[in-house]
C-alpha cells in the first residue's frame, strides 16, 4: 500500500458519527455510500463505530466491504482485530489505547494494513515506527463534533515527520473544504474526513468531487 502514496495523495473518508441510529440507519446509509464510492474518487474509507455492539459493527461492516470491494476502495476498521472483522477488512486503525502487540502480530498475520493514532506527539510517532504501520495519523487539527478533542495537532507536526521519516501519514480532525489546503502545503498522504464530507450543504458527493478537486490542484506541491 505504501507504494501508492508515492504517486499522489488521497482522501480518507471516516463512516459517520451517526451512523446506526435513528436518523442514520445501516439501509439508508448503504444507499448514500454506494453512490459516494461510485465517483470512484475514494480510496480509503474506515469504519468507525463506538457505543454499538460488536454484531451491529460486524453487520454493517459485511455489507460496507461489499460494498468497497464492488467500488475498489480499501476498507479499514476501527479497533476490532478478530477473525471475524478481519475477514472482510483491509486493514484495522488502532489507537494509542488499543494498542497491544498480540493486535498488531494478529493484524499482520491475516495480511492486513496497520494504521496507527500518533495524535500531536514525535515520540508517538517514534515509537509507531517500531510497530511497522503501513501509516500514522496526526490530529485534531480542527474542531470537530465527531469526537472530544484531547489533543491539538499542527501542521509542523506533518513538516517535522515527513522531514524525517518516509512512512505516509494522514492528516484527521475537523478537515473541509474550507480549510483543508493548510493540510495540503504539507507533505502529507491522506486526509481524513468524515462530517466535512457527510455533512456537507450540498451533499457528500459534491463534497467527494470538491476535495478530488482541490487534491488534484495541490498535487504539484506534494510530488516536488
Amino acid at each position: 500500500m505504501n507504494n501508492l502514496f508515492k504517486k499522489k495523495r488521497y482522501l480518507y473518508l471516516i463512516t459517520p458519527s451517526n451512523l446506526l441510529t435513528k436518523k442514520l440507519p445501516l439501509k439508508k446509509y448503504l444507499e448514500i455510500l454506494n453512490n459516494v464510492l461510485k465517483t470512484k474518487k475514494v480510496k480509503f474509507l474506515q469504519l468507525r463505530l463506538k457505543n454499538k455492539s460488536r454484531s451491529q459493527i460486524l453487520e454493517a461492516l459485511k455489507k460496507i466491504s461489499f460494498l468497497c470491494k464492488k467500488n475498489k476502495t480499501i476498507l479499514f476498521i476501527n479497533d476490532y482485530v478478530d477473525d471475524n472483522f478481519l475477514n472482510f477488512c483491509d486493514g484495522v486503525h488502532l489507537g494509542q489505547k488499543d494498542l497491544s502487540k498480540k493486535k498488531i502480530n494478529k493484524i499482520f498475520s491475516k495480511k492486513k494494513f496497520l494504521g496507527v493514532t500518533c495524535h500531536n506527539s514525535k515520540n508517538l510517532a517514534k515509537k509507531a515506527l517500531g510497530l511497522k504501520p503501513n501509516y500514522i495519523s496526526f490530529g485534531s487539527f480542527f474542531k470537530t463534533n465527531t469526537k472530544k478533542i484531547k489533543y491539538k495537532a499542527k501542521v509542523e507536526n506533518i513538516d517535522w515527520f515527513k522531514k524525517n521519516f518516509s512512512l505516509p501519514c494522514a492528516a484527521i480532525g475537523g478537515i473541509r473544504i474550507e480549510n483543508c489546503e493548510k493540510i495540503l502545503k504539507t507533505k502529507c498522504n491522506l486526509l481524513a474526513v468524515s462530517a466535512g464530507v457527510w455533512d456537507y450543504k450540498k451533499g457528500p458527493i459534491k463534497a467527494i468531487k470538491l476535495f478530488h478537486k482541490i487534491l488534484n490542484k495541490n498535487h504539484e506541491n506534494f510530488s516536488k
